[in-house]
């Protein structure tokens, strides 16, 4: 009797690691989705973000061309549609500079959000390589986001 319960119990414990390969696969499989998923949303916010500062952006440009447009439809001394001209002209350069700085505090956003999905990712892989660079990486469109670090006076 003896004989026909070691097989069993070498079958039983030659079944454990057949399953564990699978299931450690399957998780893998799981966590490489599930940061696919989380990197998808977060590029997708950071889409709309952008989109909604174009909007906003081309509402404002609107309106104001549109309210100079019905001043030169009446009489205007030179004067005036020299104003006027120059008046459009520095709404038209302070709304592009900060249009591109809106656009630009987006993305870093967004990468700052995709480099803290990242270190996640690291961080529950301990002893990666990549974790310190994507902390110094983190650090630096912080600072980016956030101003300059001040100069420290020595």
């Amino acid at each position: 009797m003896s004989t026909r319960k070691a097989p069993a119990a070498a079958s039983s414990e030659a079944a454990a690691p057949n399953t564990a390969v699978p299931d450690m696969l399957a998780d893998a499989g799981r966590q490489q989705m599930a940061f696919a998923a989380n990197t998808a949303a977060i590029l997708f916010r950071g889409s709309e973000e952008i989109r909604y500062i174009q909007q906003q952006a081309a509402q404002q440009a609107t309106e104001r061309h549109e309210t100079v447009a019905q001043k030169l439809r009446e009489n205007c001394t030179p004067a005036e549609l020299l104003a006027m001209q120059a008046d459009l002209l520095n709404f038209d350069f302070q709304g592009s500079a900060k249009y591109w700085q809106a656009i630009a505090t987006a993305m870093l956003k967004t990468e700052m959000e995709l480099m803290a999905c990242a270190t996640h990712i690291a961080d529950s892989h301990p002893g990666e390589a990549l974790k310190p660079a994507l902390e110094a990486w983190k650090a630096t469109l912080a600072n980016a986001v956030n101003g300059p670090l001040k100069a420290s006076v020595h």
